[in-house]
């Protein structure tokens, strides 16, 4: 946990110090996620579907290495389909995951914004461009839109936000500690 805490210094020492270079580190690392997530939602649903069996390949080949599936055989294993299933939502929640801490990153940079809107905005962001993706499928061949993946959008923008909450908490109660052990600083 020292090696959060530290991480923790050196972004609030970089946001004070350099706050529009933060600003626009922050911003061009959430455009280009939105345009990586944005790529992978542009796909037709061959090429999707053919990505996320290689991937559920590769998890289970190295999970139990006797089990030689190959994407040749991978369709005469129905449990692999519904298993490609789970693997779309979690590559959903790292995705929009990853895209909540990045907002977050940037609000939180801003000494006047009020904390609970670090907090609660990215969820409110992460959320509308949940809905705008789901659209976005609904005009690509062999894919559609789902309110469930905007709603695993949301609740991983959630679970982002709770941990960002605990860990900015822990880093104030342990800086607090660190203060009342070494006044002079």
């Amino acid at each position: 946990m020292n090696a959060v805490m530290k991480i923790m210094d050196v972004y609030r020492r970089f946001a004070r110090r350099h706050p529009l270079r933060f600003i626009g580190i922050c911003s061009i690392l959430i455009i280009v996620w939105m345009a990586v997530i944005m790529r992978f939602s542009g796909e037709n649903a061959d090429i999707s579907g053919n990505r996320s069996a290689r991937m559920l390949v590769g998890i289970v080949n190295t999970v139990v290495p006797s089990a030689d599936i190959t994407l040749d055989n991978y369709e005469q294993i129905p449990a692999l389909h519904n298993s490609e299933r789970v693997v779309r939502k979690i590559a959903h929640m790292i995705e929009y995951g990853i895209l909540t801490a990045l907002i977050w990153s940037l609000l939180f940079g801003f000494r006047d914004l009020p904390r609970k809107y670090s907090y609660i905005l990215p969820v409110i962001i992460v959320f509308c461009l949940g809905i705008i993706d789901e659209k976005n499928q609904t005009t690509i061949e062999g894919r559609y839109g789902s309110w469930f993946d905007v709603c695993v959008d949301t609740v991983s923008a959630i679970i982002i936000v709770c941990l960002a909450r605990y860990l900015t908490d822990r880093y104030r109660r342990q800086k607090m500690i660190r203060k009342n052990n070494n006044p002079s600083s």
